[in-house]
Formats: C-alpha cells, structure tokens, sequence
C-alpha cells in the first residue's frame, strides 16, 4: 500500500468565478482559506514555504504551483509531503460558480506517515478541506456584497 490518501471535495460559491480562481491562485492568500494552513514564505518562481498544522504536529512543506488560468490552480508539494493539489473553479448559470478541490498526499517520512494514519490523517484532511472550501465560500460571498 502506498499510504497516499486523497479527498475531493465540492462547494458552490456566488462569486464571479474569475474573482474566485485569482484569489485562490495567489498562494500568499492560502492562510485566509485553508483550514491548518499558519504561515507562508513565498521563495519566488511560483514556490512557497508553507507551515501546515497536520494531525501528527506542524509540517513545513515547499510548494510550487504548476498551473494558474482562470479556471484551474495546480500545485505539487516539494518536500515534506508528496502529493498535490488541484482548485477548479467553473462558472455556473447563475453568475457565481462551482469550486472543486483535490488533493492527494502523504508525508515523506514513512514514520510520520504511519502515525498520521492511525490518527486518521484521512478524516483530517476531508474535515479541513471541507471547512477550507466553506471558508472560501464565506471570503468571496462577503467581499463581492461588500
């Protein structure tokens, strides 16, 4: 068994999906969103250090995004955890859109890895994406009324 887990997961925002998928594809706007996401360093070149709070402790992956349209950010994770991630934002008749996020991932160490699967990284992972993509929702619903 590989140990990598992955979630997907869906939400519908009413935000034009252009505002949406330029401010998820800025990853200096992750720790407004992302749900276990505390620090940024942006390294240049489309490459960030981010400081993520995980269920075995604080993990500091390199990040480097692969892809930003208008309507996709792809991102894989350099080091510390293997994996990535994919936001896609597509529009929906009702001038807002339909966000999907996915993401695939375990950690290098095979150690760690082990005891984030008993702490059930899996369950962690989807309870956090799912609070992420509600936070997203409320960020970009608040700013297009406000």
């Amino acid at each position: 068994m590989s140990g990598r887990r992955s979630v997907v997961i869906e939400q519908r925002i009413a935000a034009p999906p252009e505002m949406v998928a330029a401010f998820v594809g800025d990853f200096r706007n992750a720790e407004q969103w992302m749900v276990g996401v505390k620090d940024i360093e942006p390294l240049g070149n489309d490459a960030y250090r981010l400081e993520i709070e995980g269920p075995v402790g604080k993990v500091h992956p390199e990040v480097r995004v692969l892809e930003h349209s208008s309507t996709t950010v792809r991102w894989v994770y350099a080091s510390a955890v293997e994996g990535g991630g994919r936001v896609d934002v597509v529009p929906d008749a009702n001038g807002g859109c339909r966000v999907s996020y996915e993401g695939e991932f375990h950690l290098k160490s095979g150690l760690l890895d082990r005891a984030a699967r008993l702490v059930g990284a899996e369950r962690f992972a989807r309870n956090n994406g799912e609070r992420s993509l509600s936070r997203l929702k409320y960020l970009m619903e608040a700013h297009r009324l406000g």
